[in-house]
C-alpha cells in the first residue's frame, strides 16, 4: 500500500509539473517580452554577408567569398560552392538566439570546450573589413545546448544545439557536389553506353525526344527527360581522389572499363560521366571525364542510365485521343469503313405546336444543348451511328499500349488497318497503324517505325468485336 501511495504521489507531481510547463512556461515564452531572446549578432542580414570562413570540428578550414550573386570557395582550393549550403549557413548565423548567458566574464572557458573552440564560423558583411567569429564548444550536460562565445567578447553563452548541423560544415559539405555540369534547359542530345548492351542515342527537337540509335523511333518524352534530369541533379556522395587518375587508379575504381557512360549534349557542348565499380553496397565510383576527380554516387544513377530502348520508347500505340479524333478509316479483312465527326442538322421548329400552346400553362424545361459535333458513318454509306459505341471503340483504340517491342512484325492472320485523323481544323494530323493477330500474338505496326509493338491479344479481340457490332458485320 505504501509503495502504491508513493507512486500516486509521483504521478500527481509529474502532472502538476507538466501543467505548469504547458500553462505557465509556454505562455510566458510566447507573450512575456521579458523573456525575449537576444540575437547573437544584432542587425545581421544574410544577404549582406560577403565572406565566410568555417573551421570544422573535422579539422578542415574552408573560406568562401561572394562573387556577384554566386558563392565561390577560395580555400583550400578554388571551386564552386553549394549555394543551398551557404544560404542555410548565413540564415542560421542571422537568426542565432542567445538561449542563456552562463557567465558575463568567466575566468576560464577550457571546461566548456572553448580553449581551443571545437569549431568556429567567421564572417564579414559588406562595408566591413574585419571578420566576426563565433566560437563553439561542447554541449551542455542535457545535450540541448552548446557553449559558445563571440571572439573579443567575454560572455559565455548557451546556443541551441540544433544549429551545429548548419554551421559545422566541412569543405566537402560546402562545395558544389554536382556530378555533371551542363545546360539543363538547352539539353538536346543524350547518349548512353552500357557495358554489354547497344548504345542508345536520343535527340530533342522542341518538346519531343526521339530515339535515333540503334533504331529510329518515337521516344517517351517523360522517361528520357526524366533521365536527363536525374543525371543533372545527381550529387557526389564523397570525393575519393582529386588528382588525375593513373591507369592503375582507373582499374582500381572500375573506370578503365566503366559499367556505363552517359553523354549529354547542349548545342555544340558535350558533358560525359563514367560510372565504374562498387566502393560498397551503397556507393559507386564515378568521374566527370572533363575533370580529374574521382567521386562516388548513388547506385540509383546507374539504374537510370541502364534503361533499355524499350524502357524509353513511347508505349502508346496511337497519338490521337478520343476527344482529339476527327475521323477514322477502319479496314477489317478487306472491308472498309469511314467514320467522321460532323455538325448535327439544325432542329426544325414546329410552328403548329407553338400556335396551340396555352399561355397559362407551365412552360416545359429547356431542352439540353445539342452537341457541337456528332460521329457519322461516311463509308460504305452515309448514315447515323451509335455515339456511345463509336466513342467506346475510339477510346479502346487510343488506350492501346505496347507490352514490349518486337524486331519483326508477324505476317498473315487477322488484320485491322486504322488510319486516324486528329487535331483541330488548323492543324490536323494523320497516323496509320496496322493491328495484326496470329495465334496468341498480336502486333501493332506503326507506319514509319521499325518492328512492331506487342499488344494484348484480349485488347485486339475486343476492338475487332466492337467494330463488328458497330458496322453490323456478321
Amino acid at each position: 500500500m505504501r509503495g502504491g501511495r508513493s507512486f500516486i504521489v509521483l504521478i500527481v507531481i509529474a502532472a502538476a509539473l507538466g501543467a505548469y510547463i504547458y500553462f505557465v512556461e509556454n505562455k510566458r515564452d510566447l507573450a512575456d517580452p521579458a523573456v525575449k531572446k537576444d540575437k547573437v549578432f544584432a542587425d545581421l542580414e544574410p544577404g549582406k554577408i560577403e565572406e565566410i570562413e568555417v573551421h570544422a570540428s573535422a579539422g578542415d578550414t574552408t573560406r568562401v567569398k561572394k562573387d556577384g550573386e554566386k558563392w565561390q570557395i577560395v580555400s583550400p582550393e578554388a571551386t564552386d560552392a553549394d549555394s543551398n549550403e551557404i544560404s542555410t549557413l548565413t540564415s542560421t548565423l542571422a537568426s542565432l538566439d542567445v538561449q542563456r548567458v552562463v557567465d558575463e566574464a568567466p575566468k576560464a572557458v577550457k571546461d566548456f570546450g572553448l580553449e581551443p573552440p571545437r569549431f568556429t564560423v567567421a564572417f564579414r558583411q559588406s562595408g566591413e573589413t574585419a571578420m566576426k567569429k563565433l566560437e563553439i564548444g561542447t554541449k551542455s550536460p542535457t545535450g540541448a545546448d552548446l557553449y559558445a562565445r563571440v571572439e573579443g567578447q567575454p560572455r559565455l553563452l548557451l546556443l541551441s544545439s540544433f544549429i551545429e548541423d548548419s554551421l559545422n560544415r566541412t569543405t566537402f559539405n560546402l562545395q558544389d557536389k554536382t556530378v555533371l555540369k551542363f545546360d539543363r534547359t538547352g539539353a538536346d542530345a543524350l547518349k548512353t553506353e552500357v557495358s554489354g548492351a547497344p548504345a542508345l542515342s536520343f535527340t530533342r527537337k522542341s518538346d519531343q525526344w526521339r530515339l535515333t540509335a540503334p533504331i529510329d523511333a518515337r521516344a517517351d518524352f517523360s522517361a528520357v527527360d526524366g533521365l536527363v534530369q536525374q543525371v543533372y541533379s545527381a550529387k557526389m556522395k564523397s570525393v575519393v581522389s582529386k588528382t588525375e587518375p593513373t591507369a592503375a587508379d582507373l582499374k582500381k575504381y572500375g573506370l578503365d572499363k566503366p559499367q556505363a557512360v552517359v553523354i549529354v549534349g547542349a548545342g555544340s557542348s558535350r558533358a560525359s560521366l563514367a560510372i565504374g565499380g562498387k566502393m560498397d553496397d551503397t556507393s559507386l565510383y564515378a568521374r566527370d571525364l572533363s575533370r580529374p576527380a574521382v567521386f562516388t554516387v548513388e547506385p540509383s544513377l546507374l539504374d537510370g542510365v541502364k534503361k533499355t530502348a524499350d524502357d524509353l520508347r513511347v508505349k502508346d500505340t496511337f497519338e490521337f485521343r478520343t476527344f482529339t479524333a476527327r475521323g477514322v478509316d477502319l479496314t477489317l479483312d478487306g472491308k472498309a469503313f469511314t467514320y467522321a465527326k460532323v455538325k448535327p442538322p439544325a432542329e426544325k421548329k414546329d410552328d403548329k405546336k407553338d400556335e396551340k400552346k396555352d399561355d397559362k400553362a407551365t412552360p416545359p424545361p429547356p431542352p439540353p444543348p445539342a452537341p457541337a459535333e456528332v460521329w457519322k458513318v461516311m463509308k460504305p454509306a452515309e448514315k447515323d451511328v451509335d455515339q456511345m459505341k463509336i466513342t467506346d471503340l475510339l477510346t479502346d483504340l487510343s488506350n492501346l499500349k505496347a507490352e514490349k517491342f518486337a524486331d519483326k512484325p508477324v505476317t498473315g492472320g487477322q488484320e485491322l488497318v486504322v488510319v486516324a485523323r486528329f487535331g483541330d481544323d488548323g492543324n490536323t494530323k494523320e497516323e496509320r497503324v496496322t493491328l495484326r493477330k496470329v495465334g496468341d500474338v498480336a502486333h501493332a505496326i506503326r507506319a514509319g517505325e521499325p518492328g512492331a509493338a506487342v499488344i494484348a491479344t484480349a485488347d485486339f479481340d475486343k476492338i475487332v468485336k466492337q467494330l463488328k457490332e458497330l458496322a453490323e458485320i456478321k
